[in-house]
This record gives structure tokens, sequence and C-alpha cells, in this order.
């Protein structure tokens, strides 16, 4: 029987079995209401009644506690037994409280699945790398190759680094290696989590050989992250009042990824791949959780938070506890809290090293290049991300004219019909589908681009790179030739259909021509940054014009992963044959 459907009586004992979980805070609502917000992992209760204030505080001592005895939790007269029988009731329903005492964890079952899958995978056996077996190793992935010089349009520069081996054998990016098809099977000591908190003995364990690789680099690795944040300090000041912009500490994050990334890609002398020193790795793995949680806070759909949001460390370490950004799927973070705090007051206010002053390392020379990779980097992963937003648009737009009509199956509008229908929930898990989605990313890669670029040479303040720009089709000769073609090329397919139907199939053809047209723009602001990157780094740039197919291969990385996004063009040559080439001077479709 479930613990809601039996009536809680006085004598019994009951217990809070994740009480080292909770987190709480007192929060003021709009109209001046004093609420106590409590966090238990992910399930969060709010108690907005004053009277009931000490109830919530006093259930946060107990470990396990006889029923009867919370009447007594009140600040005054003691509470009816029947109103605190509701409340316990109600905690119990939401397994919050619990009738049994807690027992010994054996190894949670998601993580024993994950386990079972990863013996079952396939993995490389051979370590593979980018630098400089990138049109090798892309065409083993998805089937055709990429030049070097095209590597960071098509994989954002904080991923790059995830497949390298560092000089312990162990991948940069750990777990979360993406590609995932890159990742080795790597003998990993796995805990359940002993930290109070949202990871408190979490479903997911956490990752110990990670912990103590980065617990033997500590202080070097803290010493590294102080050159870089002074470094990106010349260049990009505090808030007057000592506090970081969000937007800037994002960032920050970036550019710190940037500095072994750019040691392992460079063309002259580059670090090889196994040869990676530990405490770069360690900066890698540490910071990129910043990354992701300052990225979380820019782009969350709803009370996003601005680029210019001050954020202080204690402020960053209370939005990632509540919202619950120390968990994943591949185990919680590993870092005991002492040592995060630690280095988000390292990272945010400067806070010096303790001990002794640790020697400079070779690869400080690096930082300013490395922030320059970094920032160009924000650039074209702003490009790449904005241009999805788009392509969602048009699938928003061509779903719904396919709605209108009823085909039969197997037919072409069914076909297209079919396949729209099978890609559609990916489209709702990233929140695209809606306009207002799409206009906060906008605004959000807008910011992220538009001031990165202020810390790069050659800048001109006079003559800024609009964002804007990058997606605004030329509405040249091009486009509509484009789009004249599609027409022409998807009514032949389907019999020259008239009526609705060939109203439906024109839309069709004019919304895939309106992408192409906005990824011509954006393809000429993308590889005027590659072009730089491809300079600094002192690599040649590819004879040839960077590609919507180029760009596709983001796409074909994702594929069987939760991050995968389908892509539009599919749509027409999977079901109709028609195939595209578009760059910034031409769009052929066929």
């Amino acid at each position: 029987m479930s613990q809601e459907a039996v009536p809680v009586e006085p004598h019994e004992t009951l217990y809070l079995p994740m009480r080292r979980r909770s987190t709480s805070e007192y929060m003021t609502t709009p109209e001046g209401t004093r609420e106590l917000h409590i966090f238990f992992g992910i399930k969060e209760i709010t108690i907005d009644e004053p009277d009931l204030l000490s109830f919530g505080e006093t259930l946060l001592q107990q470990d396990q506690f006889r029923a009867g005895s919370a009447t007594a939790w009140s600040s005054g007269e003691p509470y009816p037994w029947e109103r605190v029988r509701e409340l316990l009731e109600t905690l119990l329903a939401e397994d919050i409280l619990s009738r049994e005492a807690p027992k010994p964890s054996a190894g949670s079952v998601s993580h024993q699945k994950f386990l079972e899958a990863e013996a079952q995978r396939e993995a490389p056996s051979e370590p593979l790398w980018w630098n400089p077996d990138c049109p090798r190793v892309m065409e083993r992935l998805t089937g055709r190759p990429l030049e070097l010089g095209f590597l960071e349009t098509v994989l954002p520069v904080h991923r790059v680094a995830h497949p390298a081996l560092d000089a312990e054998g162990r991948h940069v990016g750990e777990m979360n290696v993406f590609p995932e098809a890159m990742r080795m099977k790597l003998p990993t000591e796995w805990r359940v989590c002993p930290y109070p908190g949202s990871r408190y003995r979490d479903e997911e364990p956490m990752n110990v050989t990670a912990l103590k690789s980065m617990t033997r680099h500590w202080k070097p690795m803290l010493r590294g992250v102080l050159a870089v944040r002074e470094e990106f300090l010349r260049h990009h000041p505090l808030l007057p009042d000592g506090h970081w912009r969000l937007g800037d500490l994002h960032a920050l994050s970036y550019v710190v990824l940037a500095l072994p990334t750019l040691l392992l890609m460079r063309a002259n002398a580059p670090v090889p791949n196994g040869a990676l020193d530990p405490v770069l790795s360690s900066m890698f793995r540490v910071t990129d959780g910043v990354r992701m949680m300052t990225s979380y806070l820019l782009l969350l759909l709803e009370d996003s938070l601005t680029y210019d949001a001050p954020m202080t460390a204690a402020e960053l370490y209370r939005l990632t506890e509540q919202n619950n950004q120390f968990l994943s799927n591949r185990g919680v973070c590993a870092g005991p809290p002492h040592m995060v705090e630690e280095f988000f007051e390292t990272l945010l206010d400067g806070k010096p090293v303790a001990g002794a002053p640790l020697p400079t390392a070779e690869w400080d020379a690096e930082i300013p290049a490395a922030r320059e990779y970094g920032l160009l980097g924000i650039q074209l992963y702003s490009l790449q991300s904005n241009l999805w937003s788009h392509m969602c648009r048009a699938h928003e737009v061509i779903h719904a004219a396919l709605l209108e009509v009823e085909d039969e199956p197997g037919s072409v509008l069914g076909r297209l019909r079919e396949h729209v229908e099978r890609d559609w929930p990916m489209i709702l898990l990233s929140g695209l589908n809606q306009s207002t989605a799409r206009a906060l990313a906008e605004v959000r890669y807008g910011e992220m681009y538009e001031r990165a670029q202020h810390g790069l040479r050659g800048f001109q303040e006079d003559a800024p790179h609009r964002f804007q720009d990058a997606f605004t089709p030329a509405g040249d000769e091009v486009d509509e030739q484009a789009r004249s073609r599609l027409r022409e090329l998807l009514r032949s397919r389907a019999g020259a259909p008239s009526g609705t139907r060939g109203d439906v199939l024109d839309t069709v053809a004019d919304t895939v021509a309106m992408h192409l047209a906005i990824e011509r723009s954006t393809l000429r602001a993308m590889e005027e940054a590659q072009r730089q990157i491809n300079a600094l780094l002192q690599r040649p740039h590819p004879a040839r014009k960077l590609s919507g197919a180029d760009l596709s291969l983001n796409h074909r990385l994702r594929i069987g992963t939760v991050l995968m996004r389908p892509h539009l063009l599919d749509v027409l040559q999977d079901e109709l044959g028609i195939t595209f080439d578009n760059t910034e001077d031409a769009t052929h479709c066929h």
C-alpha cells in the first residue's frame, strides 16, 4: 500500500532520508510575502504561511522523529494534530518523508544500467585525435571528411579538447567526451556522493578517479586559473561594485577552456595527444562546470538572467545547488563543497593560492593567444547556435503547413509529413518551437557575440560587427533563383498538384529557400571568424568555401545522443532525393 494511502498516527516514527540533500532559503515575493523554499534534490517545497515557517525550519533538523512531536514545532501555540497530520501525509506522498529507515546504498539501478551500456558500447581501441588527423577522424565519425581548418566552425571550441588524453591517460572531457564515439573505455572508480546538498546519495555516483587527479594538481590549477583571470580582466573590467557580469564570467570560463585547447590544436609544436599537463586538464574539467552553469542561467527559457546580471562566488554556488546543476546522467560533480567554494572564490574574487608562491608555467606565455581563441570560439558558437534556432523556426512553419492537408500515406506530402512528425519531438525538447524562446536565444547569443569582439585585436569601436547582419539574407538573385528552383523541384516530385496541396508545397519550398538564404549570410560571418582562428593557430585556411554541408556535420555528430538535432534539409533529401550545395556565394538545389 502506498504511503499516502495510510493515515499517519501520532506514535509513528517518520524518517527524512535525504535531510543532508536539502537546501533552503527565504525569498520575498513581489507582494512582500516572506516564503521559505526548501529544495530536496529536484523537489521543491514552498512554505508561505507565516506560522508554518518554524515547522519547515525544524523539519530540516530531523533525521527521524515521532509524528506527534511535530505539533510542538510551532513558534507559538502547538499546532493542531489534524493540521500536522495533513502536512506529514503530503510529505509522505511526495516521498520526502518515509516510514522506513534509510538503507545503505547498494548502487542505483540507473548507474548499473549505465555500466552495462558502457560494457557493451563500441569504443575506439586506440586514441582518436583531431590534430592533424581531422579529415580521417571526421570521415570515420560522419562518413564525410573535413579539413582541420574548418573544425571550430563544426565543433564548438569548448568541446574540441574533449577527446584528447592528458599525461595521466585520461580524456580531458572525462565521461562527457563529445563526440561520444571518440571516448575510449578507461578504468574509472565510482562512489556514492557523501556531500550534503542536492548531490547527497544521488542515484548517479561521482567519478572518484577524476577527483583524485584534481586533488593532486589543486594548487597549480588554481594558480593557472588566476593567471587566465588576470589576462581576461585587462580587457573586460568588472562592474563598478567589483562583481562579475554573468556574461563575462561565461566568457572567462570559455577562455580557460581555450588554453589547453590552443596548446593541443596549434600548428607549430602542438602538445602531442597523451602529453597534456594534468594541471591543464584539471583546469578544463572544473571550469567547464562554470561554463555550463553560466550558459544555463543566460539561456533559461523562463527567468533567464541578463548578460550584465551581477554574479558573486556565493551566488553562483547557491544557484548551482538550487538548480541541480551539480547533477548529471553521467555522475554528479565529485568536488567536495569546500573545494568548489575555493575554486569559485579564486575564479571570481581572485583569492590568492594558500602557501608559498608557485612557479609560473611554460604555457603562461600562451594565455593572451588563448583569450583570442576563446573569444573567437564564442563568436562561432553563437553563430552556430542561432542558426539552429532559425532552423527550428523553419521546422515550425513547415510542420504547421503540412498539418493543414490530409494526404495518402506514401505520397510526397504524406512522406514529408511523416518525416517532420518524427523530428518534431526533438524540436519540442529544445523549447525552440516557441517564437518567444527563439527571440530570447537570439538576444543572448547576440550579446555573447558582440561583447566578445571587444576583446579581439583589430576591433574598431566605430565599426563593430552586428550579430543580426549574419542572419540577414542578401535578397539577391541567388536567393530568388534557389526559391524558384525549389518550387519547381517539389512540384515535379509531387506530380504538379494544384490547389491546397500545391500551396503547401510552395510553403515548404519557400521556407527552405529562406533558411538557405539565411545560412549563406551566416556562412560568410563564420568563415571570417574561422579564418582568424586559423591565423592565430598558424595553420592554413582551406582553399574552398565553407558550406552548409560542413555545418551539417555538427548534426551528424549528435545522432544517437540526447543532444540530437534534426537537420531541415534531411527532410527533402531523404524523402524526395533533393540535394543542396550552399556557400556564401551560391546555392544549388538538385
